[in-house]
């Protein structure tokens, strides 16, 4: 995998454990900026018509074409993370041989709302950016549309990029000790001027043969960016009770079902409610 993305090793792998914790903690000022993003994350989760607002406003500047409800955006969120991202992270992790979970925990005490909302529309603005930041994407389009959502985003996005590159970030310590991959910043550096002066270039493909699972390819592609989630979203048939029943299994399986080896629900995306075309060119067989 690291072969085909062309990843470098993170620059600081072999250091200290100690060390690296204390990176992520932070002092009075960091503390203070992750609380205010929490609040703001938390007053978002309460006020489902805003993350609709947020892809309404998506969706007028082409972004999207479907408008899901928030039970259908939820369960895919679900999918996106259980069958795509987490799926996808792990290989990445193994490869570059950083720790699962020493390096979650220490992501969730550096910036806890980067890890809280998975789909990406309750987030602070802010919370998009350090996300973007702190963690390798092969392409940041899906985070840097949501970005459009809010005023000035990309140019904050942009601005917190140079002075990453200064030295002076607030977050400085700990974007340096967690980001996986030593060129990721650099990368960065062209991809969002890019995006910035062309908001609809397309997230660049997927590598062919980047795994040898059918399904994960197929999943990896569906949710690369906002477009291909919310078109997946708005196939499911999905009501609040099926939010809370994914929520569980979530928990669990990231949980005891981890531990004992046990999953409970279904252990792949929706076939059905991905587009055809990345059905046709990742997993023909699986199409009903």
């Amino acid at each position: 995998m690291t072969e085909v993305q062309g990843n470098t090793p993170p620059r600081w792998l072999g250091r200290p454990w100690w060390s690296l914790c204390l990176d992520v903690v932070g002092g009075w000022r960091q503390n203070v900026d992750k609380l205010s993003q929490l609040v703001r994350l938390l007053a978002t989760l309460f006020r489902p018509s805003l993350s609709l607002s947020r892809l309404r406003r998506l969706a007028d500047q082409g972004h999207c074409e479907a408008i899901p409800t928030m039970s259908q955006l939820w369960v895919a969120a679900r999918h996106q993370l259980s069958f795509s991202l987490g799926a996808d992270t792990r290989a990445f992790y193994k490869a570059q041989g950083i720790p699962w979970t020493f390096h979650n925990l220490r992501r969730l005490v550096a910036y806890p709302t980067t890890m809280m909302d998975p789909i990406g529309l309750l987030s602070p603005r802010d919370t998009i950016i350090q996300h973007v930041l702190q963690t390798f994407h092969r392409h940041a389009t899906y985070d840097l549309v949501l970005l459009l959502a809010h005023e000035g985003g990309v140019e904050a996005m942009q601005a917190q990029l140079d002075q990453l590159a200064r030295g002076t970030h607030l977050h400085q310590r700990s974007l340096d000790a967690l980001v996986e991959d030593g060129s990721y910043h650099d990368r960065l550096r062209r991809d969002v001027p890019e995006f910035a002066a062309n908001p609809h270039v397309p997230a660049r493909p997927i590598p062919p043969g980047l795994s040898d699972d059918a399904l994960l390819m197929l999943a990896m592609d569906q949710f690369k960016d906002l477009r291909g989630y919310t078109n997946y979203a708005a196939r499911l048939t999905v009501g609040p009770l099926d939010v809370a029943r994914e929520l569980v299994r979530l928990a669990f399986n990231e949980t005891i079902g981890g531990v004992v080896g046990f999953t409970l629900g279904p252990k792949t995306l929706v076939v059905e409610a991905c587009d055809p075309a990345f059905v046709a060119l990742h997993a023909p067989n699986a199409a009903v």
